[in-house]
């Protein structure tokens, strides 16, 4: 969980926060917040789809995520979902 909460937290919480700070940004998009290892976890199957399976998040990769973080979020959702 470790590595793919670092992943979330540098690329995806930028945008996914109480208090976004990427530029243009006001509110956490869909209302989805990824600050905590709670929202995170609630969130996993999302994250999953949209950044660690399809490349809709985040858009035009701003944020830059890289294809090894994608697969360690792929990887993170399906060994918890196999335990």
């Amino acid at each position: 969980f470790g590595a793919a909460r670092h992943a979330v937290l540098s690329r995806c919480s930028v945008c996914h926060s109480a208090e976004p700070v990427w530029e243009g940004v006001t509110f956490a998009p869909k209302s989805v917040r990824l600050e905590t290892d709670g929202e995170i976890a609630a969130h996993a199957r999302e994250i999953y789809i949209q950044a660690g399976r399809s490349h809709a998040m985040p858009p035009g990769n701003i944020t830059e995520i890289s294809a090894e973080e994608r697969q360690l979020l792929a990887a993170w959702y399906e060994s918890a979902v196999s335990e």
